[in-house]
C-alpha cells in the first residue's frame, strides 16, 4: 500500500496541466507545444515555447515583408489564440499587417481591444489607422502625444513614415518635409524589400489621403498633357493627371487614360517611364488573375528596369494572391523567371519569394531548394539571413530539430555581433536565434549542447530581460537533464538575481529534486531543500531569505521528499509547519498549498497504517477545499487504499464520487478515474460487472478527444476489446481492435492491438462458411506480420509465433506448425538468447507452451527422439512453469532420469 502511495504520481499528477500531459502542439507550423512539464503550484507552461514563438514570429514578419499579408495575418491570429500569448505585442503586429493590407477599419477595431495605458507603439498604429480612415485630426492627436524617445528602433521607420504622411495631408500641404520623412523611413528599413514597402506606402498616401482636386485643376493638367503629347515631356503631366483622376475616385478612367493615351504610343526606349505607368496601373486596376492591374504588374516584374518598382510589384502581387488560381499563376511566373536565360536581374529576390511561397504552402522541398540556391548563387546577398530563416522554419515545422539548430546557428553567425548601443532589433534577432538553437537541442535530447546554447544567449549584451528568467530556468533544466553536477551551483548562482523570478526558481528546485529522486538520490534532495529552509543558512548570500510564496512551496517539497524517503514522522511535522506558516502567501496559492498539504498528510497517515485519522484528514480536505484538484486526488488516494485491501466496492464508491459529480465534470482527473473504475469492475468479473466496465470505458472514449490523453484513449479502447473477448463477443472485440489499428498505426504499442485482433480472427475461424477461410487467413497474416516485425517487443513476437503455429496445427498443417515453432520461436528466442529473463517478461510462458506443444506434436507424429529433445530443452533452459510436465513426459517416453 505504502509503495503505491509513495510515487510522484500521487503527489504531483493532480497539478500537471492536461495540455502538457496530452502533448498538445502549439499553433500549426510552430513546432511542438510546451517545452517542459509544470511543477506543482506553478503557472502552466506557455502553449507556444520560446523557440517555437521565435520561429512563428520570424515567419510572420517575413511573410509581411514580402507582401503575403493574408499569411502573415493568419500567423499572428493563430499566435494570439494561444494561451499565455503576448496579446499586446501580437495585436500591434497584426494591426500593422492590416494597415498594410488596406484594412484600416479592422485595424482600428483590433487596437480598441488593447486596454489602457496605451504605449507609443499603440498610438503610432492608431494614428495611422485614423489617417487611413480620413480622420486626420484624430491621427494628429495621436502623433502629438507620442514622445519620439519612446519609439523603439524597430518602429522608427514607421514613425518617420507616419510623420511624413501627416505633412503630406496637412493644410497647407508640406511636400518637401513629407518627402524628407519618407526618405528617412526608407533609410531605416533593413532590406530592399522593406524599403520598397515604405515607398509603396507613400505612393498610396498620395493616391488616397490627399485632398481631391477640383475640376479646374484637373483640366489644367490635362491641357498641359495634350499640348505635350507624343513627347517625353508629356509623361510627368500624364502621371499627375492619372493621380488626380484616382483622387476623384475615377480609377477606371485613370487606367484607361494611361493604357490608351500614354502606353499605346510610347517608344520602346522609354522603358523607365513604362515601368512607372505599369506600376500605376497595377496600383489602380483589378489585380485578379485576368485583371489589367495584375497584367501590368506581371509585365513590370518580367521586363522592367527599375528594381525598386519590381520589388513593389512583387509585394502587390503576393498580397493579391492569397489562394489559387492567382497563387498558382504567381508560382508559375516565379518559376519561369528564375529559370530564364540570361538570368533575371532580380533572380536573388525571385528565389526568396519562391522559397517563402513554397513554405506557406508547406512545400518544404521546394522552399529549401530555393533558399539553398539563393545561398549558393548569391553568397554575399543581404537576403542571406532571410534564406537561413526559411531553412530554419522549414526544418522546425517538420520537427527536424538538428537541421533547425544548424540553420539558426548559421543565421546567427550571419548577423553582426551585438555591440553596446546597437539597435534593439539586431540584439533581439540574435537572441531569438540563440533561443531557437538551444530549444532545438533540448527537444532532440542533446541537453549538454542545449545548456551551453542557453548560457550563450544569457551572456549576450542586450539580452531581453523580460525573458531572462525563463531562459535561466531552461538552462538549469538542461543541466539537470544532462546529469551535470553543476546544476545545483547554477541555481544558487542565480538565486539572488532579480531577473530569476520566484516561479522559475521554484520550478528549478522542483525539477532538481525530481531528477535526484529518479537517480535514487532522494536523501540528497531532501537534504538540499532542508538546507534552503534552514535558518542557519540565512547569512549565506546564495540562500537569501526566501519569500513567503517560495518558502511555502519549498516546505511542501521538503515534506513530500520526507514521505518519499520513508521519513513519515518528519513528513507529518513538515506538514504541520507548513499549515502554520502560510501567512503572507497569495490567497489562491495558499489554498492550493494547504489542500495539497492535507492530501500529503492523509497519504502519510495511510502509509503509517493510521486509517482512522487518515480518513478524517481526507474528509477535512474535501470539506475545506471541495473544488481543488487535491480534493479530487483524495478520492483516488482512498480508492487505491481500498483496492489494496481488496475492498473493491468501497474503492468503486470513491471513484464514482469523481466521475458522477457534476462539480468535477471538467476535472483532468475524471478520465483517469473512469478508466480505473472500469478496471475495478472488470476485476469483479461477473457479467453485470463487465457490462459496467464497458459502460465506463465507452463514457471515457466518448469524451471530447482534445481533453483526453492519447495514451488513455488507446488503453481504454484496448481494454474494451479485452472485455468483449472475455464475454465471448468476438465481433465487437474485433471492431474495437480494428479501430485502434486503423487510427493509431504510428504508435509502437499498436502491435498489442494487432495481436489481439489476430486472436479475435482466430477465435472466429469456426464461423467461416464451409469452403472459406476469411478469418483463418486474416489471423494467419496478422500473426506472420507480428512474428516478423523486428521493431516489435520480443514478448509480442514470441506470442505471435506460438499462436501462428497453433493455428496451423489446428488446420492440419503439422509440418509447417513444427517449422514455425522451432525456427521462428524456439531457436531465435530461446536457444540463441543469451540474456536472462526479467520478472516482467511474458516470453518464458509462451516459450514453455511452444516447447511443450512442439514436443506433443512430435509425439503424435511418432517422432519420440524429437519430442525428448524438446522436453529436455525445457529443463535445460529452466522454464520452471513447464518443468514438472516435461519431467513426466520424459518418464513416459522411457527416460527414468531426466538427463539434461
Amino acid at each position: 500500500m505504502r509503495k503505491r502511495l509513495r510515487g510522484w504520481r500521487v503527489g504531483a499528477a493532480l497539478f500537471v496541466v492536461a495540455a502538457v500531459a496530452r502533448g498538445q502542439v502549439g499553433p500549426s507550423g510552430v513546432g511542438a507545444g510546451p517545452l517542459t512539464n509544470p511543477a506543482p503550484f506553478a503557472p502552466a507552461p506557455a502553449a507556444v515555447s520560446p523557440g517555437a514563438l521565435s520561429t512563428a514570429l520570424a515567419a510572420a514578419e517575413r511573410a509581411h515583408d514580402l507582401g503575403f499579408l493574408s499569411t502573415a495575418a493568419g500567423a499572428y491570429r493563430e499566435l494570439l489564440d494561444a494561451p499565455g500569448a503576448d496579446k499586446v505585442g501580437l495585436t500591434l503586429a497584426l494591426a500593422t499587417v492590416l494597415l498594410d493590407g488596406d484594412q484600416p477599419l479592422e485595424a482600428e477595431k483590433l487596437l480598441a481591444s488593447v486596454p489602457e495605458p496605451h504605449t507609443a507603439a499603440w498610438r503610432l498604429r492608431a494614428g495611422m489607422a485614423a489617417l487611413r480612415l480620413r480622420k486626420r485630426p484624430a491621427a494628429q492627436a495621436q502623433w502629438d502625444v507620442i514622445k519620439a524617445e519612446e519609439i523603439s528602433d524597430r518602429d522608427r521607420p514607421w514613425y518617420n513614415f507616419f510623420t511624413g504622411a501627416l505633412y503630406d495631408t496637412a493644410t497647407p500641404r508640406d511636400v518637401q518635409r513629407a518627402n524628407t520623412f519618407y526618405v528617412n523611413a526608407e533609410r531605416g528599413a533593413t532590406t530592399e524589400l522593406a524599403r520598397a514597402r515604405f515607398q509603396l506606402a507613400a505612393e498610396r498616401v498620395r493616391l488616397r489621403e490627399t485632398v481631391a482636386p477640383t475640376k479646374e485643376s484637373l483640366d489644367v493638367v490635362k491641357s498641359i498633357f495634350d499640348q505635350l503629347q507624343g513627347r517625353e515631356a508629356s509623361y510627368e503631366p500624364a502621371r499627375q493627371y492619372a493621380v488626380l483622376l484616382a483622387l476623384q475616385g475615377r480609377r477606371d478612367d485613370a487606367v484607361k487614360f494611361l493604357r490608351e493615351n500614354v502606353l499605346l504610343g510610347m517608344p520602346a526606349q522609354e522603358r523607365a517611364w513604362r515601368d512607372e505607368f505599369n506600376f500605376m496601373i497595377g496600383l489602380l486596376a483589378d489585380q485578379s488573375r485576368t485583371g489589367a492591374g495584375r497584367n501590368a504588374l506581371m509585365e513590370l516584374v518580367a521586363k522592367g528596369t527599375k528594381a525598386q518598382r519590381q520589388r513593389q510589384a512583387l509585394q502587390i502581387l503576393a498580397n493579391a494572391s492569397p489562394r489559387d488560381p492567382e497563387r498558382a499563376q504567381l508560382r508559375e511566373e516565379l518559376n519561369r523567371l528564375i529559370a530564364a536565360t540570361p538570368p533575371h536581374p532580380l533572380r536573388e529576390t525571385l528565389l526568396y519569394f519562391r522559397a517563402q511561397l513554397a513554405l506557406a504552402e508547406k512545400d518544404y522541398a521546394m522552399a529549401e531548394e530555393a533558399a539553398n540556391r539563393l545561398l549558393r548563387d548569391f553568397p554575399a546577398s543581404p537576403l542571406r539571413l532571410h534564406a537561413f530563416g526559411v531553412l530554419t522554419q522549414s526544418a522546425w515545422e517538420q520537427h527536424r530539430y538538428r537541421a533547425a539548430a544548424a540553420s539558426a546557428r548559421s543565421a546567427r553567425q550571419a548577423l553582426p555581433a551585438v555591440q553596446a548601443g546597437q539597435p534593439d532589433g539586431a540584439a533581439a534577432a540574435r537572441g531569438d536565434l540563440g533561443v531557437l538553437e538551444a530549444e532545438a537541442y533540448f527537444r532532440m535530447g542533446e541537453f549538454r549542447n542545449a545548456a551551453d546554447a542557453y548560457a550563450a544567449v544569457l551572456r549576450e549584451p542586450g539580452a531581453k530581460t523580460e525573458r531572462a528568467s525563463g531562459l535561466i530556468f531552461q538552462r538549469v533544466l538542461a543541466e539537470i537533464q544532462a546529469g551535470a553536477a553543476t546544476a545545483t551551483a547554477i541555481i544558487d548562482e542565480y538565486a539572488t538575481n532579480p531577473a530569476f523570478t520566484l516561479d522559475d526558481r521554484w520550478q528549478a528546485e522542483w525539477s532538481l529534486a525530481r531528477q535526484l529522486q529518479v537517480q535514487g538520490k532522494t536523501d540528497e534532495a531532501y537534504t538540499r531543500v532542508g538546507q534552503l529552509l534552514s535558518a542557519q543558512r540565512a547569512e549565506d548570500a546564495r540562500f537569501a531569505e526566501l519569500k513567503p510564496d517560495l518558502r511555502a512551496r519549498m516546505t511542501w517539497l521538503h515534506a513530500r521528499l520526507a514521505f518519499d524517503s520513508d521519513r513519515f514522522e518528519p513528513a507529518l511535522q513538515q506538514v504541520e509547519v507548513l499549515m502554520r506558516s502560510l501567512e503572507g502567501v497569495e490567497p489562491k496559492l495558499r489554498a492550493e498549498i494547504a489542500s495539497a498539504a492535507l492530501l500529503l498528510r492523509g497519504q502519510t497517515e495511510l502509509a503509517m497504517k493510521r486509517e482512522a485519522p487518515a480518513l478524517e484528514t481526507l474528509k477535512r480536505l474535501r470539506d475545506e477545499f471541495p473544488k481543488t484538484e487535491a480534493a479530487i486526488q483524495s478520492y483516488l488516494t482512498q480508492a487505491d487504499y481500498y483496492e489494496q485491501q481488496e475492498k473493491i466496492p468501497q474503492a468503486q464508491q470513491q471513484l464514482v464520487a469523481i466521475v458522477d459529480n457534476p462539480a468535477y465534470a471538467a476535472s483532468d482527473q475524471k478520465p483517469d478515474a473512469l478508466y480505473r473504475l472500469a478496471l475495478l469492475s472488470e476485476k469483479l468479473g461477473q457479467d453485470k460487472d463487465l457490462e459496467e466496465a464497458n459502460k465506463r470505458l465507452e463514457q471515457l472514449v466518448s469524451m471530447d478527444a482534445t481533453k483526453l490523453p492519447v495514451d488513455l484513449t488507446f488503453m481504454a479502447r484496448l481494454k474494451q476489446g479485452d472485455i468483449f473477448r472475455r464475454r465471448g463477443d468476438f465481433p465487437a472485440a474485433q471492431r474495437a481492435y480494428e479501430e485502434l489499428v486503423n487510427n493509431h498505426g504510428q504508435r509502437p504499442d499498436v502491435v498489442i492491438a494487432q495481436l489481439r485482433l489476430a486472436d479475435c480472427r482466430s477465435a472466429l475461424v469456426a464461423t467461416d462458411p464451409p469452403g472459406t477461410s476469411a478469418h483463418a487467413a486474416a489471423a494467419q497474416s496478422l500473426y506472420e506480420q507480428l512474428r516478423d516485425r523486428v521493431d516489435a517487443p520480443a514478448d509480442v513476437r514470441v506470442e505471435a509465433g506460438y499462436k501462428l503455429g497453433n493455428l496451423l496445427a489446428q488446420r492440419g498443417q503439422h509440418a509447417k506448425a513444427a517449422q514455425v515453432w522451432w525456427n521462428d520461436v524456439i531457436d531465435p528466442f530461446l536457444k540463441e538468447n543469451k540474456e536472462p529473463f526479467s520478472p516482467m517478461d511474458k516470453r518464458p510462458y509462451w516459450l514453455a507452451k511452444t516447447l511443450m506443444d512442439y514436443a506433443k506434436l512430435q509425439e503424435d507424429q511418432e517422432r519420440p527422439d524429437e519430442a525428448k529433445k524438446a522436453y529436455r530443452l525445457v529443463l535445460q533452459t529452466k522454464l520452471e512453469i513447464a518443468e514438472p510436465s516435461a519431467r513426466e513426459a520424459l518418464k513416459r517416453l522411457g527416460e527414468r532420469e531426466a538427463r539434461l
